[in-house]
């Protein structure tokens, strides 16, 4: 995934006076224990209990001026300076990532560990931190924002459910088959070295080849969390890579995982092409009990199921047995804002000429109007090239362009694949198409599936 950690303001010296005292600003390295103070309290399980000590770890290390996604600069933070000691009110991060939509790079920004103190809620302080962050965005060239959040909350800051998040299954530990004495295990777990990293990467993109939308991840995001690992605070580590390989040695795939509670979470599987899996499965979820008890403490509940957190779909779900009584759970889906929607699809321009010359209406000439009843975006092909993307107006009733109808935002579920037409057309009656607007749309914006990773 890469990313360019700021080490100073890229868009000046933002100091906006909110009133009151408050005032809206981009976060410096002596601001490190507010902001983990205000995500401690705001994130903890309930009013009484205490500080979120994972999420306040990870403002830390974020703050520490050499994590892969973002640094001491990337925090937007309101303080309220008639406090008698720096306090933070409300905050959010900004995250340099980088996806990649069917092979072109798309810039994206995160916000993330969007926080704001009870007393302080409902004076639009997160809607004045989404806009900073916004215009950050657009200075840095993010063609795409992204969140994972609370349901329909972005919403209301042009963001869209267009991508799936997560999507699992969960097995008992109980219920794992022990090795028998004395056997040998023909597949093993080793931590990752910085040796590894070009394998890994190798093996991550490889498996990645049938997803539309794919979070890039770089030699920063492997070798970082390899290092983390080593650090002799536990907690600055939590992620853990490991080496799926065999008795022999050779490298058969990659594993990220990490504890919470009583779940440990295997966010990443992948394999090298003509690994068996049913016959690497007995062995690996074993170590994978092993890894999830390697950091607990005397005080710590033990790990009661493991969930292998890999999308809607993937290769290991087909090997897992009945008996284990897996447990599916389908995914949420990220937050996904588009502010300059011809700019994105003047980006993905061969992407979409080589999907029109391949289907039906292959060297289409004319226009294609995407209707969004207040605005539109007319696309313009010349023998199935995509020669202009503009916005334009409200659409004329009198325009006989063909034309897709889509109400705001709604658009992104089909720009990103998560929903094809007809069930767009099924959950909102005003999707709608005329003339030869239903054959377009659906072979420049087919439903393809999509496997994000979250870090």
């Amino acid at each position: 995934m890469t990313s360019t950690v700021r080490t100073d303001d890229p868009i000046g010296d933002l100091r906006r006076d909110l009133g009151d005292g408050l005032v809206l600003r981009w976060s410096t390295p002596a601001d490190t224990d507010a902001i983990a103070d205000l995500a401690g309290a705001v994130f903890r399980d309930n009013d009484d209990g205490p500080p979120n000590a994972f999420l306040m770890n990870m403002v830390r290390r974020h703050m520490r001026g050499d994590h892969p996604l973002l640094g001491p600069h990337d925090y937007i933070v309101v303080e309220d300076t008639r406090a008698d000691r720096k306090r933070f009110v409300a905050c959010a991060c900004y995250q340099h990532e980088e996806w990649t939509y069917d092979g072109v790079s798309l810039p994206v920004g995160r916000p993330e560990i969007v926080a704001a103190d009870p007393d302080y809620r409902r004076r639009g302080l997160v809607r004045t931190l989404f806009g900073a962050i916004h215009d950050r965005c657009e200075h840095d060239g993010k063609l795409v924002q992204s969140i994972t959040g609370i349901p329909n909350f972005y919403r209301q800051f042009g963001y869209e459910y267009a991508v799936d998040l997560g999507g699992s299954v969960t097995v008992p530990v109980s219920l794992l088959p022990k090795a028998k004495d004395g056997e040998a295990e023909p597949y093993r777990l080793r931590k990752a070295t910085r040796e590894d990293v070009p394998a890994l990467i190798a093996c991550y993109e490889q498996s990645q080849r049938g997803s539309l939308v794919v979070s890039r991840l770089d030699e920063r995001f492997w070798t970082y969390n390899i290092d983390a690992e080593n650090e002799p605070d536990a907690m600055l580590g939590f992620v853990r890579v490991r080496i799926v390989e065999s008795g022999t040695g050779e490298f058969c795939g990659l594993v990220v995982a990490q504890g919470s509670g009583t779940h440990f979470r295997v966010a990443l599987m992948e394999f090298t092409p003509g690994t068996n899996l049913a016959r690497i499965r007995p062995s690996l979820v074993r170590a994978l009990v092993n890894l999830s008890a390697d950091k607990l403490t005397p005080d710590d509940e033990p790990i009661t199921r493991l969930v292998f957190e890999l999308g809607r779909d993937h290769p290991f779900y087909q090997v897992i047995p009945h008996e284990y009584e897996p447990r599916q759970q389908p995914p949420y889906a990220w937050y996904v804002r588009v502010p300059d929607l011809p700019a994105v699809l003047r980006r993905i321009a061969p992407v979409l000429e080589r999907r029109l010359a391949e289907s039906p209406v292959a060297g289409y000439d004319g226009d294609l109007l995407l209707d969004f009843y207040r605005t539109a975006v007319r696309l313009t092909f010349t023998d199935g090239r995509l020669g202009d993307v503009r916005d334009q107006g409200p659409a004329g009733r009198h325009d006989r362009t063909p034309r897709a109808g889509f109400p705001p935002l709604v658009f992104l579920r089909s720009l990103f694949g998560h929903a094809s037409l007809d069930e767009l057309r099924t959950a909102y009656p005003d999707v709608g198409t005329g003339g030869e607007a239903g054959p377009l749309v659906n072979a420049l914006f087919p439903k393809r599936p999509s496997r994000l990773f979250a870090p």
